[in-house]
């Protein structure tokens, strides 16, 4: 459920970045700089709400011989859905604070890269925790 105020338009997603944690698993305590570049490197998070139009097309420009043609190709399927744990362009889409006190992203719709199931790991940075309290 949406709690955040912000819904997209058009093709865009908006996501709930993981929440990379002010202490370390081993106890060091990160200065607020540090998280702060971490969260804007962020790559994963939970996708929240999805714009009516998101995944459902592109349109291609074609130089031919006789200008400039348009042609409408579609999507197989949808690459997400609300609730799944996405992967995302690196410092990508625009950070904004929902009303509820929490960071979003708002990003386009191909900028979301790939699924990621529950166990996997891509990061040397082992700070990030699914549904953490972040506070603006």
């Amino acid at each position: 459920m949406n709690k955040s105020g912000i819904h997209p338009c058009g093709d865009r997603v908006l996501v709930k970045p993981d929440v990379i944690e002010e202490v370390t698993a081993g106890g060091i305590v990160l200065t607020a700089s540090i998280v702060e570049h971490h969260m804007a490197a962020q790559t994963s998070g939970e996708v929240i709400d999805v714009g009516p139009d998101a995944w459902t097309h592109f349109v291609e420009i074609n130089e031919s011989a006789r200008g400039r043609l348009a042609t409408k190709r579609g999507f197989s399927k949808p690459f997400a859905q609300v609730g799944d744990k996405v992967m995302f362009a690196k410092y990508g889409g625009q950070s904004v604070w929902g009303k509820d006190g929490v960071e979003y992203r708002i990003l386009n719709d191909i900028d979301v890269t790939a699924l990621i199931e529950e166990g996997v790991t891509f990061t040397e940075f082992d700070g990030r925790k699914k549904g953490g309290v972040n506070k603006k």
